[in-house]
């Protein structure tokens, strides 16, 4: 089951914009490639401080911008 949430969108928006790949992130941060794809898929239950940190840096943004909603996270789950 692909469960969707915000965080895992805000990370593939922001992979895709930067023309960067989850594998190529994994390399420049040191998290496991298998801790990305988990939080990409949405698999993920929760996410560590310091993996959060070195998302941040190697995406070079803001904790801000990655718990920022994205418009289509906000379209799709308008109640």
């Amino acid at each position: 089951m692909d469960k969707e949430n915000m965080i895992s969108q805000k990370l593939r928006t922001l992979l895709a914009e930067k023309n960067m790949r989850a594998s190529n992130l994994a390399k420049e941060t040191g998290i496991a490639p298998s801790t990305l794809s988990k939080i990409t898929s949405g698999k993920s239950k929760s996410i560590q401080f310091d993996t959060i940190e070195k998302i941040c840096i190697g995406l070079d943004i803001q904790p801000s911008e990655l718990f920022a909603k994205c418009k289509k996270y906000e379209t799709e789950n308008i109640k």
